[in-house]
């Protein structure tokens, strides 16, 4: 075959690189919102889509609906207002479609690595969160369990 044969269009990546379905970690923290810059500037203008998606914790069990208050809206509120603004403020520099996505479990690494492998994901970028010094940075151990189980590349960033 010729080189000519393998640079025809069916051949050719979409403009702006190689990711172009991203998957962000999000809690609404300073970091989260770094990984939603990052992973708008990833995307770029092209046709890719920029995910943010909240593990929430999975609530008990409810005997009646009437004995407890729902408590799953204002949990997603909690992390629907940071994430409006902070689209917001991208949208100001960036075309880049961003949505966000909730799903409630109590292993938050394994849901978000589940969550991108089963919807094609080409990346996480995930907030670091970790505490540290600037020669031994730790990683918070979201962080560092999506970074090691997860099939696919992980991008860890931090707000500082």
């Amino acid at each position: 075959m010729s080189a000519a044969a393998n640079e025809g269009p069916a051949r050719q990546r979409p403009s702006g690189g190689p990711f172009r379905r991203v998957l962000v970690a999000w809690d609404g923290s300073a970091d989260s919102v770094t990984a939603l810059r990052t992973a708008a500037a990833i995307v770029g203008d092209g046709p890719g889509h920029v995910v943010a998606l909240s593990v929430l914790p999975a609530l008990p069990p409810r005997e009646a609906e009437k004995d407890v208050p729902a408590e799953l809206p204002a949990q997603v509120r909690r992390v629907e207002e940071p994430f409006e603004a902070a689209r917001a403020s991208i949208a100001k520099t960036s075309s880049a479609r961003i949505s966000l996505h909730t799903a409630e479990s109590r292993h938050v690494a394994s849901s978000v690595c589940d969550y991108a492998a089963e919807h094609g994901f080409d990346l996480l970028v995930i907030g670091r969160h970790g505490n540290g010094g600037l020669i031994h940075p730790k990683l918070g151990h979201i962080a560092e369990s999506a970074a090691r189980s997860c099939p696919f590349p992980v991008l860890l960033v931090n707000a500082s």
